[in-house]
């Protein structure tokens, strides 16, 4: 029985800058039925924020790709920190690639927890993201988000972030209605076998477990499989 939703925000809750209504209503009437719902996203702190200008209700956050694990007014419960040796190596090495739109640098707010880089397109990301898992795989893991690449201290990531949540409310791991549509979303549809919305990515689509038209029609039909019982 599902109990916690954690959703991908950017292209799964939100689509293309617009959330679609049936997202609202499966959120509300989750959590009136006594679910926990919150967002698993690359997003930072500055998200806490947006959430609430949004007006979406939320129990959980986990930010920076499932490194911080907040409740909804922003307390952190859980984090994982990138070592700062580690983070000046990260620094050093993408100040040598050319053609890295942006990266994080030291002293930034982010510097400990997670870094941040961007390239032309997905394939470079993907590329650059390989490079970084061979080099500091001991220390850090990377992610691909679109065109930009996620780094965060390994052992953290969006199913450890779920996990971390789940243990916070005192659920298990079966427990959990994942959703995303990206490349950083993967390894969480597939370990927690969740599911991609129909706008995910081809890769996506094809190694989720599920697929769904949206996260709230999704919330809405595993509310009427079963009733919580608290």
């Amino acid at each position: 029985m599902k109990r916690l939703i954690a959703a991908d925000f950017d292209g799964t809750f939100n689509i293309r800058g617009e959330i679609p209504p049936v997202n609202r209503a499966g959120v509300e009437a989750w959590r009136a039925a006594g679910g926990y719902f919150g967002f698993v996203t690359g997003r930072g702190v500055d998200f806490i924020g947006t959430v609430r200008e949004l007006e979406i209700p939320t129990d959980y956050l986990l930010l920076y790709n499932g490194a911080l694990l907040t409740d909804a007014d922003g307390t952190v419960m859980k984090e994982y920190r990138i070592p700062s040796p580690v983070f000046a190596d990260l620094v050093r090495f993408f100040a040598a690639i050319p053609d890295a739109l942006y990266y994080s640098k030291a002293g930034e707010e982010t510097a400990f927890r997670h870094y941040y880089a961007s390239f032309a397109d997905e394939t470079r990301a993907l590329e650059v993201a390989s490079l970084v898992n061979a080099r500091f795989g001991d220390e850090v893991t990377a992610f691909v988000n679109g065109v930009h690449v996620n780094v965060g201290k390994k052992g953290s990531g969006k199913t450890q972030g779920v996990l971390d949540a789940l243990a916070h409310f005192g659920l298990g791991a079966d427990e959990a209605a994942v959703f995303g549509d990206d490349y950083n979303d993967l390894d969480m549809i597939v370990s927690l076998n969740g599911w991609a919305v129909s706008t995910a990515r081809g890769a996506v689509l094809q190694a989720a477990p599920h697929v769904c038209e949206s996260v709230g029609k999704a919330a809405l039909a595993l509310l009427g499989e079963h009733s919580f019982e608290f």
